[in-house]
């Protein structure tokens, strides 16, 4: 095999989004729509993420055997004749590696003008070097050589591979929010027609169960495939829009201690609701309302699209409690929420650590989906009453220490 020099690199890649897309149209209408989408898209990320190559340079090792070399291959200072065949020491460069080997064929799209023969096997790039002149150092020369290019070159593929990993999962968000979209104006569709809908025959009642492979894959989310019904959701520019004011407000807090530092929940939550207020028009009304104690809603037809929860820190306990009070208010299928604290405590950053363990011990828990800065946390949950619909969770801490 001809070492990174059979195949494109960037065209595979791309190529990977081509099953990814036939999987995501094969799937059953309504098992699509009601399925957790973020859920679904960590199993697909899984399922077709490149495994990277990875040399393991501290354990190559050689072996060696004798072999009868043809004359014509021999440097033209030796005295050969043509026709004949000599023996020669053949030294076995086994450099072992992890990752896809379909990679060593590929070419990168940054790439060094170079390539030699090798043999993949049993986890390992194997070369050869003959002994010619029986000279150490004109062997490791060229070995040295090889393993430099080598090296070189799997840089160039793991820097694109990456890459192209980092991006996979918007990819995948876009494949099936296009495929989301298309079913829905579908459904649009045949709702105008004013006919009743006949059910497709032979559907499953769920996803089928992936086979094995190699590498892990998360198993495929368990859905419904009873008719779906759209619900409402807040965009999510208008949510990172919420979230940007609240940060914005809770820094002011945090600058201004003396001001908010005996205020109850209440009215921490107020000053909130303020800021927020004449950013966001409602037809129906004020936008935010409020509905208990400390919780800030936006409403639709008898559910809530948004809720936050404004509480001080009072441990593990009290922050398990205020989580299990804003999952019981959401109902919406993709409902946004966030949990808006309040630290006195003066280490912040131990509260910070312990916080983090403690959602993420929480039974509706999926998984931390980034950390912008200290003390601004986004998660992905699931309602208690059913794992399908997802929630997006951004936990703030603002320090108000004694």
């Amino acid at each position: 095999m001809k070492i990174f020099a059979e195949g494109d690199l960037t065209a595979s890649l791309e190529a990977q989004l081509t099953p990814a897309r036939s999987e995501v149209r094969a799937e059953g209408k309504n098992r699509l729509l009601n399925v957790n989408e973020a859920e679904y898209i960590d199993y697909l990320e899984a399922k077709y993420r490149v495994e990277t190559l990875s040399i393991n340079w501290d354990e190559i090792t050689v072996s060696e055997r004798e072999e009868m070399i043809g004359a014509e291959r021999f440097p033209g200072d030796f005295h050969v004749f043509q026709g004949k065949f000599y023996p020669k020491q053949i030294l076995t460069y086994h450099v072992p590696f992890s990752g896809d080997q379909g990679l060593l064929k590929l070419t990168p799209s940054s790439r060094i003008l170079w390539t030699t023969d090798v043999l993949i096997s049993n986890g390992e790039i194997l070369f050869d070097i003959i002994n010619w002149r029986n000279d150490p150092t004109e062997v490791k020369r060229q070995a040295d050589g090889i393993l430099s290019n080598i090296r070189r070159q799997c840089e160039n593929v793991q820097r694109q591979t990456t890459a192209w990993n980092d991006r996979l999962r918007e990819e995948l968000e876009g494949i099936v929010k296009h495929r989301k979209d298309e079913l829905l104006r579908q459904s649009e569709f045949l709702q105008q027609l004013g006919v009743p809908i006949k059910p497709s025959q032979n559907v499953s009642s769920t996803f089928s169960v992936p086979v094995e492979k190699k590498k892990p894959v998360i198993r495929k989310p368990q859905s419904s495939d009873e008719p779906f019904k759209p619900e409402p959701a807040l965009d999510q520019s208008i949510y990172e829009s919420i979230l940007r004011i609240c940060e914005d407000m809770g820094r002011e807090m945090e600058r201004h201690p003396s001001v908010y530092h005996d205020k109850d929940e209440e009215t921490l939550r107020d000053h909130f609701i303020m800021q927020l207020s004449p950013h966001f028009q409602s037809v129906s009304g004020e936008t935010f309302n409020r509905r208990g104690k400390t919780d800030i809603l936006i409403r639709h037809e008898g559910g809530n699209v948004f809720v936050a929860e404004c509480k001080y820190w009072t441990g593990s306990k009290g922050l398990l409690q205020a989580l299990d009070q804003l999952l019981s208010y959401l109902t919406w299928r993709d409902s946004k929420s966030a949990l808006i604290l309040f630290v006195r405590n003066k280490d912040f950053g131990a509260v910070l650590e312990k916080m983090r363990d403690c959602i993420a011990s929480h039974a509706c828990f999926m998984k931390l989906e980034r950390e912008p800065m200290d003390g601004s946390l986004r998660y992905a949950f699931h309602l208690p009453e059913d794992e399908s619909r997802g929630i997006h969770l951004a936990v703030l801490a603002f320090h108000f220490p004694d």
